[in-house]
C-alpha cells in the first residue's frame, strides 16, 4: 500500500528543515567514572549497596530495597526505591493542592509545582549531574475510575509526578528516548524532604566530542519510507487509506540507553494514525503510530566523516480498532 502526500490529513504545520543541520559526536562512557554517581543516586534514594550484579545493558547495585543500573552503551543512570514504589496500593496519591483543567486534566498547583521541580533540580546537584537543560516541566500521572456497565468516568485523580529534563545542542532539540531525565516524586506521608519522596529516576545524556554540519533531505525524501510502508500487517485493504498526523518535532535522534551511539544526525519525529477498511470486512480499523524520519542521507552523513550506515526510523507503537458502520 503506497500512499502520497494528497493521502495525508496534517494536523499540525510541519517544521522548516534548514538545507543543513548540526550533526554531533558522542563520546563512549567511561563506566569507571561512573561510581561516583552511582553511590550519590543510591543516597539520595536511600538505598543499601550491599551487592552487583551484571544486566544485559550493564551492571546493577544495591540490595532488596532498590537497585542503581548503570547503562554501558550510553553511562545512562536507572534507580528505585522498591519501598517508596509499594507504598501505595495503586495509582492513587494525596497530593494536598491540585487543580483539574478544563479538559479534565489533573496538575499541582502552581506553588507546588515549583517546589517539585526545585527539589528535582536540588536532587540533581547533589547527585553532581550537569543542569544545562533545555527545558524543564512538571507532570502529573492520571488515574481514573470507570462505570462497570457504561464505562462513564465516575471518579479521578492525580497520580504519581514527574519532573522532566529534556537537552539541546547548538540550540536544535535532542529527541527520542537517549536524552532526559525524569524523576518521579511521590507525597511522603512521613514529611521528610518538603514532603517529597523520590520514588525512582532515569537520566541519560551522552557526551558531545563535537560539533559537525550535513546536508539534509527534503520532506518529500523523508516521508518518502513513511508514506511507502505497507499497513497491510494491521490488516487494511490496499488503496483504501489515509494518515492523519497530529505531530512533528525536528531535532537531533538520540537512540535508546542501550544503544551504542557514535553520532546524533538530524531526525524528525512523527505521530499519527492510519486509518481504513479491514480486509474482507466491512470495518474501520485506525493503526497509530509514532516514528523518527531520518533527515540526513547515509552517503552525507559518511561525506562528513561520521562513517554510514541506516538508522532505523521507528515502528508502529500501538493500534486500535472500530465497528465497522
Amino acid at each position: 500500500m503506497t500512499l502520497t502526500f494528497n493521502d495525508v490529513d496534517l494536523r499540525v504545520d510541519l517544521p522548516q528543515i534548514p538545507f543543513a543541520a548540526p550533526v554531533v559526536a558522542h563520546t563512549p562512557p567511561c563506566l569507571k567514572g561512573s561510581e561516583d554517581t552511582t553511590r550519590a543516586i543510591a543516597d539520595v534514594l536511600g538505598i543499601d549497596l550491599k551487592g552487583t550484579a551484571e544486566v544485559p545493558h550493564g551492571y546493577a547495585v544495591g540490595s532488596d530495597r532498590g537497585q542503581v543500573e548503570v547503562f554501558s552503551a550510553s553511562g545512562a543512570f536507572r534507580a528505585r526505591n522498591v519501598e517508596r514504589l509499594t507504598a501505595y496500593e495503586d495509582e492513587r496519591r494525596p497530593w494536598r493542592a491540585v487543580e483539574r483543567d478544563d479538559s479534565g486534566e489533573w496538575h499541582l498547583a502552581e506553588g507546588v509545582a515549583e517546589r517539585v521541580s526545585h527539589h528535582g533540580l536540588e536532587i540533581l546537584s547533589r547527585i553532581g549531574i550537569e543542569q544545562d537543560f533545555a527545558s524543564l516541566d512538571v507532570v502529573l500521572g492520571q488515574w481514573a475510575q470507570l462505570d462497570e456497565e457504561s464505562g462513564k468516568e465516575i471518579d479521578s485523580g492525580p497520580g504519581r509526578a514527574t519532573v522532566r529534563l529534556s537537552y539541546a545542542v547548538e540550540g536544535l532539540a535532542l529527541i527520542g528516548p537517549g536524552a532526559k531525565t525524569n524523576l518521579h516524586f511521590d507525597p511522603d506521608p512521613d514529611g521528610g524532604d518538603d514532603g517529597l519522596a523520590l520514588a525512582r529516576m532515569f537520566h541519560v545524556r551522552r557526551a558531545t566530542s563535537g560539533v559537525g554540519e550535513v546536508r539534509t533531505q527534503s520532506l518529500d525524501e523523508a516521508f518518502a519510507g513513511l508514506l511507502g510502508q505497507s499497513w497491510s500487517g494491521a490488516g487494511l485493504r490496499e488503496g483504501e487509506a489515509r494518515m492523519t498526523v497530529t505531530s512533528a518535532v525536528f531535532g537531533l535522534l538520540a537512540l535508546p540507553a542501550d544503544v551504542l551511539q557514535s553520532y546524533a544526525v538530524p531526525a524528525l519525529a512523527v505521530e499519527g494514525s492510519v486509518s481504513g477498511v479491514l480486509v474482507g470486512r466491512d470495518e474501520t480499523a485506525t493503526v497509530r503510530f509514532g516514528q523518527y524520519l531520518p533527515l540526513a542521507h547515509p552517503k552525507a552523513i559518511a561525506e562528513a566523516g561520521y562513517g554510514g550506515g541506516q538508522l532505523t526510523p521507528g515502528a508502529v507503537v500501538r493500534g486500535s480498532r472500530a465497528r465497522g458502520e
